[in-house]
C-alpha cells in the first residue's frame, strides 16, 4: 500500500483489502480503515502528526505490504 493526498487536508492507502484514511481535523490528525466490502470499519485514536498517523496504520494488522500472504 501507498499513500496519496486526496485533498488539502487528507490521505489515503488503497489496498486490496481495504483503505486506510487519515484527515486532519484542527492540529489532529485522524485515522480509520475500511475493508473492501465495507462490512468492517473502525477508527484509530488521533495523533499529533502525519507520521505518527501513517505509522499507526502501517503497523496495523490490515496494513498490506507487499511481504505478507
Amino acid at each position: 500500500m501507498k499513500w496519496e493526498k486526496t485533498g488539502n487536508r487528507s490521505w489515503r492507502a488503497v489496498g486490496a483489502k481495504g483503505s486506510f484514511f487519515i484527515e486532519q481535523s484542527g492540529r489532529l490528525f485522524w485515522s480509520r480503515f475500511v475493508s473492501a466490502n465495507g462490512l468492517k470499519a473502525f477508527k484509530m485514536p488521533p495523533k499529533q502528526k502525519l507520521s505518527e498517523a501513517k505509522a499507526m496504520c502501517e503497523d496495523n494488522q490490515h496494513w498490506e505490504d507487499g511481504t505478507k500472504c
